[in-house]
């Protein structure tokens, strides 16, 4: 809120205005490692580095959920995409409860943008339990939910998440307070 101040330099702090996600009473998480990644297709995103991280981490289950808008770049992403990658298309979030279901059996979220603010992505797969992965860190939940991605090394950082469960510490650490009451099975 301080900041938000400074950068319109308002008059007065601004009302915090909490971005409205539901939080599931139990999450049910897949009894293999599954990472998703939840978001447009786009080449700004470079989903493209999702596709070489479930082409070189084939013990594990990868979920894409969004869509490309250029018909070439979906070709392309359709080439690349290993056996182990499940790819569901665009899910309307409002439509049902096909994204929570995504969110409830992985284990982790995968960010691979090179930019980003804080993504409402990153506050639903904390309300579903899943650690980050990502290369960008805003207000530092990348680094405190999960892994840090550094030089471009998503593996790597996958890798830390999954050995030791590290992914289930990260998933529960966000919910500290009330994390007694919500299971994970």
């Amino acid at each position: 809120m301080d900041r938000v101040g400074r950068k319109y330099r308002l008059r007065q702090p601004p009302r915090f205005l909490p971005t409205p996600i539901r939080v599931p009473a139990q999450v049910r998480k897949s009894d293999r490692p599954t990472v998703c990644y939840v978001g447009r297709l786009d080449r700004r995103k470079r989903p493209e580095r999702f596709f070489a991280l479930a082409a070189a981490c084939p013990d594990v289950h990868f979920i894409v959920a969004g869509a490309a808008q250029d018909p070439a770049f979906a070709a392309e992403l359709d080439r690349l995409a290993p056996p182990n990658l499940e790819q569901r298309g665009f899910v309307d979030q409002f439509a049902g409860d096909a994204l929570s279901a995504i969110l409830g059996e992985s284990w982790v979220l995968a960010n691979t943008s090179a930019r980003e603010g804080l993504p409402n992505s990153y506050i639903e797969a904390c309300a579903h339990r899943c650690a980050i992965l990502s290369p960008v860190d805003p207000d530092g939940f990348a680094s405190r939910f999960g892994a840090l991605v550094t030089d471009s090394d998503f593996v790597a950082g996958l890798r830390r998440l999954l050995a030791g469960w590290p992914w289930r510490r990260a998933g529960r650490s966000r919910w500290s307070t009330t994390a007694s009451h919500w299971p994970i099975r």
